[in-house]
């Protein structure tokens, strides 16, 4: 037979165990409520644009290789209709009808870094144009489940815009 102290402070241990595993659990699901303010995380997916880091590493890329329908791809359902004029308007090298003289001038773009915000992430990034170098942003938004560009602040280039 087990003496009335032992079992006492077995009962104790078992009851607090219960208690602090009863607190873990309460704190993982508040911590984990579906009303909290940050986004959804990204959908699985296939490819590196799951995320919103990897679609906007994928719009850089696409910009460097002047693959204007490759960034509409990623465009927001919203942003298809006005996302290639106002592109070709900031960025004319982007326009397949420019003359070749356009579309032959320098011009590179770097992804700077990502940032969240109530309704998804702002990704800045540079443009490097004839010696200057300017900064813009693009807002990477959920959009039929998938993470997509629904905002692009482009330097303007050439005095266009």
């Amino acid at each position: 037979m087990v003496p009335e102290a032992a079992r006492r402070r077995s009962t104790a241990l078992i009851i607090t165990g219960m208690v602090l595993g009863g607190a873990g659990m309460l704190a993982y699901f508040v911590l984990s409520a579906p009303g909290s303010a940050s986004p959804a995380p990204p959908p699985a997916g296939s490819e590196g644009s799951a995320t919103p880091e990897g679609v906007a590493r994928a719009i850089v890329t696409k910009l460097n290789a002047r693959d204007l329908d490759g960034v509409i791809e990623l465009t927001c359902a919203q942003g298809k209709s006005t996302g290639r004029r106002e592109l070709v308007k900031a960025v004319p090298q982007l326009d397949p009808a420019a003359p070749e003289s356009t579309r032959a001038k320098q011009i590179e773009f770097g992804l700077d870094h990502l940032s969240q915000f109530a309704e998804g992430y702002i990704a800045t990034f540079t443009v490097q144009y004839q010696g200057a170098k300017q900064n813009g942003t693009m807002r990477i938004q959920l959009s039929a489940d998938k993470w997509t560009l629904c905002g692009l602040d482009s330097p303007r280039l050439d005095g266009v815009g």
